[in-house]
């Protein structure tokens, strides 16, 4: 049976693991894996929207082995609770895992990633910010299902490799279904769904500034970064945010 880290406090039905960033990364380096691998959620407000549409995905956060604060907005309910707790997204926690793991000798596989460039932009960013960083595999699945010979492969060549973390960058929720879906095929890691945290490393998105992100306004500024994509997330989101937060409010009373 899976390990499950007990959830603080829901947000609209999802329930979160409050920390604080040093609490997390202490977490996920003592995190079991056997006997299956543990899987990390980093969960947001469109992971809030997605799973109150899809059941599938409620189901998924719920069975993680963390589901992650990543979005102020859920911080400062967190917060208004009493719990001590930070955002912790992909691109806040990747650094700290980088750093630690080299003192910890622990290796590291990234499944995803637009292309095998963005992968080796990935490589030689890591190597050149955390000397001595072991990247054991990289693999960028094609925008099509896997065939279930050419998932046995890839999944035969990360049990192979042995990753101590295996990072997961296809976009959410899709990335936290794979996880859930290959917890007992791959053994012995420590699973983590990062999106955009792929093309953070790689250098083809900007990250937005510190104070947007306690502002809640890194939406904002990734809608101005690719507004063609991203403004249904958005925009749409926005809206589904406020009426599914009333209907919660209101559930609750």
């Amino acid at each position: 049976m899976a390990y499950q880290r007990k959830r603080d406090f829901e947000v609209c039905g999802i329930g979160f693991c409050a920390t604080t960033m040093d609490q997390l990364i202490e977490e996920i380096f003592s995190l079991p894996t056997e006997p299956v691998s543990a899987t990390v959620d980093l969960v947001g407000v469109p992971g809030i929207i997605s799973a109150k549409e899809n059941p599938k995905v409620a189901e998924t956060y719920a069975a993680s082995t963390m589901a992650i604060i990543d979005g102020m907005p859920i911080v400062k309910i967190g917060r208004k609770k009493g719990f001590k707790c930070n955002r912790c997204s992909g691109t806040d926690i990747m650094p700290h895992i980088f750093e630690e793991s080299v003192k910890r000798c622990k290796t590291h596989y990234f499944y995803g990633g637009k292309d095998d460039e963005v992968l080796k932009r990935i490589r030689e960013n890591l190597e050149k910010d955390y000397p001595g960083i072991q990247i054991v595999g990289m693999y960028s699945p094609p925008f099509r299902p896997l065939t279930e010979e050419e998932d046995k492969k890839v999944c035969d060549e990360i049990n192979g490799l042995k990753p101590d973390f295996l990072w997961v960058g296809i976009g959410a929720p899709k990335q936290e279904m794979w996880m859930k879906e290959h917890e007992e095929k791959i053994h012995g890691t420590v699973m983590l769904g990062v999106g955009a945290g792929f093309n953070f490393i790689a250098g083809t998105l900007d990250k937005a500034p510190e104070w947007m992100e306690e502002a809640s306004l890194e939406w904002l500024f990734r809608l101005t970064k690719e507004p063609k994509r991203l403004w249904k997330r958005y925009i749409l989101g926005g809206f589904k945010w406020i009426y599914y937060r009333a209907r919660w409010a209101l559930a609750k009373r």
